[in-house]
């Protein structure tokens, strides 16, 4: 039973990475005014899944959830602002990620990746929910960011003639 839990999991994770690239990507429409509910629901998730904390490791577990967390939020800084975001004439504000956001997203795996690899080399068991919760701060902040600049672009001036 625990290896259908576990595959599961893992392909859960497989489809929310696939659908961070895809949404990150391809031109989407910005939702300026709810950018912190997807990153909910994964945090609940992630926190509801359970062993978000090894209780073999507690302090160490802690310490490195916070890490990622902290890395997650300046990475999620990152795409943010490097993705394109403009407004269409009819007033609707829209982004795409660039190359320097792939840059980001790589650089993401990577901190996630080294994270784990540490983790696993001091004897601390990783689970899934320690990286929706990751994935869900990386995604707050990164939408954070998108909807300020959003709300920062000119809005445009229609005339009638």
């Amino acid at each position: 039973m625990e290896v259908m839990h576990d595959l599961l999991n893992g392909l859960l994770i497989a489809a929310v990475v696939v659908f961070v690239i895809y949404r990150r990507f391809a031109a989407r429409r910005v939702a300026a005014d709810r950018p912190y509910v997807l990153p909910l629901i994964l945090a609940v998730v992630g926190f509801g899944q359970g062993h978000v904390i090894d209780p073999h490791h507690p302090v160490l577990a802690t310490v490195l959830l916070a890490g990622e967390v902290v890395a997650a939020l300046a990475l999620g800084c990152g795409l943010g602002a490097t993705m394109r975001v403009w407004r269409e004439s009819d007033g609707s504000v829209w982004s795409r990620g660039t190359w320097a956001t792939f840059g980001v997203f790589l650089a993401s795996i990577a901190v996630r990746g080294g994270a784990v690899a540490f983790g696993y080399a001091a004897g601390v068991e990783a689970g899934t929910g320690d990286i929706l919760v990751s994935v869900a701060a990386w995604m707050l902040t990164q939408n954070l960011v998108l909807a300020w600049r959003a709300r920062t672009l000119p809005v445009p001036v229609s005339v009638d003639a």
